[in-house]
C-alpha cells in the first residue's frame, strides 16, 4: 500500500513539473512572438491618442481613453493590459488584488507576457472589460459593465463601435440585456475568445462606481444615475403591468453557480419556504424568466423574500409598494438594502452570523428563525 501511495505522489509530481516546464516553453515562445513587454507609460505619449472627459449629471466625471494602434490583453479575471510599443497604458489597464486596484508594474504581462494568439480587428473597439465577476455575474453585469455605454455615449454613437469587447455573452441574461441596449450580435465579442487583440483604435473608460479605489465601499453605495439609466434602457418599451406574475414571490437560489450556491445557503430552507407557502408566497427561480420577464415580475411584485444575492439587482424596477426581506449572512453588507433604498422600496432584513462558512464575508450557511420570519412577514 505504502508503495503504491508513493507512486501516485511521484506522479502527482512529475505531472506538475511538466505542466510548469510547458507553461514556462509557452510563456517564452509567445514573448519571442510578440516580445517583452518593457514598461509603462501615459497615454499622453502615444501619437493621435487623447483622453475625453465624459460629465454625467454635472456632477460625475469619467475619463475615456482613446488609443490608437493598440494591443489589449486579458487574463479575463484580475488583469486587463492596453499595449503600445511593448508599454502598458496606465489609466485604462487594470489590475485588480483583493477585489481593489493595485500598482501598473504588478500587471501579469510584465512576467508572463501576452501567451494567447493576437487577433487583429479592422476599426474601434470599445472595451468594456472590468475583472471576473462581469464574466457570470447578474449584479456585476449590470453596474460594472452596461454603464459604461452611458459613459462613452456623450462622445461616441452605437454606431460609431465597430466591435464591443465584453467579459462574456455566453449568459441569457447578457445577450437579452444587449439586445435591449441595441447592441448587435454581429458586434458582441466574448474576452474568453478574444483575449489578445490588436485593433486600429481602441476605447475604454473609467469604472462607473469605483472611483476611490475601494470596490468594497463602492458597491454598497451606487451612483444614482446608474440605476435611473439602466431603468429607462431596459424597461423601454415595455408594458409592465401584468397580472400574470405572482405579487409574492420567495427566490429560490438553486439555480446560482455551483460553487456560490454551496458556500452560501439557508440550512432550514425547507422549513422557511413551508412556512412562506402558507402566506401564499411562490417559490421562483429567476433563470426560469426572461430578463424582460423578470423587471415585469419584480415590478408588479408586492413582497419578495430572498437570500442575498445578485437576483436582487431587479429590485430597480419595482414600485415603491414593494417590501422585501433580504435573508443574509452577517458579513454580507448592505449592497441590497443601500439599492432598495435608492429606489424607495421597503426594505427589511433578517441577518444571521453563519454556522458554516464564516469567512467574515458575503458567504455562508445560515439558519432562519421561523419566528422572527413569521414577525417579519
Amino acid at each position: 500500500m505504502l508503495l503504491i501511495i508513493n507512486i501516485i505522489i511521484l506522479i502527482h509530481s512529475t505531472k506538475k513539473k511538466l505542466q510548469n516546464l510547458f507553461k514556462k516553453f509557452t510563456y517564452g515562445l509567445f514573448k519571442v512572438l510578440y516580445g517583452r513587454i518593457d514598461g509603462y507609460k501615459d497615454i499622453s505619449k502615444i501619437s493621435d491618442s487623447k483622453i475625453l472627459i465624459s460629465e454625467i449629471d454635472n456632477v460625475f466625471k469619467y475619463k475615456i481613453y482613446i488609443i490608437k494602434k493598440a494591443r489589449l490583453y486579458t487574463d479575463t479575471i484580475n488583469d486587463t493590459a492596453f499595449i503600445h510599443d511593448q508599454k502598458v497604458i496606465n489609466g485604462p489597464s487594470f489590475q485588480i488584488r483583493n477585489t481593489n486596484f493595485s500598482k501598473i508594474e504588478n500587471n501579469i504581462v510584465f512576467e508572463k507576457g501576452t501567451p494567447r494568439v493576437q487577433k487583429r480587428l479592422k476599426g474601434r473597439v470599445l472595451s468594456l472589460l472590468s475583472g471576473g465577476a462581469g464574466n457570470y455575474n447578474y449584479w456585476h453585469w449590470l453596474f460594472d459593465i452596461l454603464p459604461r455605454i452611458k459613459i462613452i455615449a456623450g462622445k461616441f454613437h452605437i454606431n460609431q463601435i465597430n466591435y464591443f469587447l465584453l467579459p462574456n455573452n455566453s449568459k441569457r441574461f447578457q445577450r437579452e440585456t444587449l439586445e435591449l441596449m441595441g447592441i448587435p450580435e454581429k458586434k458582441q465579442l466574448s474576452s474568453l475568445k478574444y483575449r489578445h487583440i490588436i485593433a486600429d483604435e481602441i476605447v475604454s473608460c473609467d469604472h462607473p462606481y469605483v472611483t476611490n479605489n475601494n470596490a468594497t465601499f463602492a458597491i454598497q453605495n451606487l451612483p444614482q444615475w446608474i440605476i435611473d439609466w439602466l431603468r429607462q434602457k431596459l424597461t423601454k418599451n415595455l408594458n409592465l403591468n401584468d397580472s400574470n406574475f405572482p405579487s409574492k414571490f420567495y427566490i429560490d437560489r438553486g439555480d446560482a453557480s455551483p460553487n456560490i450556491s454551496k458556500l452560501r445557503q439557508i440550512v432550514n430552507e425547507k422549513e422557511v419556504i413551508d412556512k412562506l407557502s402558507k402566506h401564499k408566497f411562490k417559490v421562483i427561480k429567476l433563470s426560469d424568466y426572461s430578463i424582460t420577464d423578470q423587471i415585469k415580475l419584480f415590478f408588479n411584485a408586492k413582497k419578495i423574500v430572498g437570500l442575498h444575492g445578485a437576483g436582487f439587482a431587479n429590485v430597480m424596477f419595482s414600485n415603491a409598494d414593494l417590501k422585501m426581506l433580504e435573508l443574509k449572512p452577517s458579513g454580507a453588507g448592505k449592497m441590497c438594502e443601500n439599492l432598495a433604498k435608492k429606489c424607495n422600496v421597503g426594505y427589511d432584513c433578517i441577518s444571521v452570523v453563519p454556522e458554516k462558512y464564516n469567512l467574515n464575508n458575503q458567504m455562508g450557511h445560515i439558519r432562519i428563525d421561523l419566528n422572527l420570519l413569521e414577525k417579519k412577514l
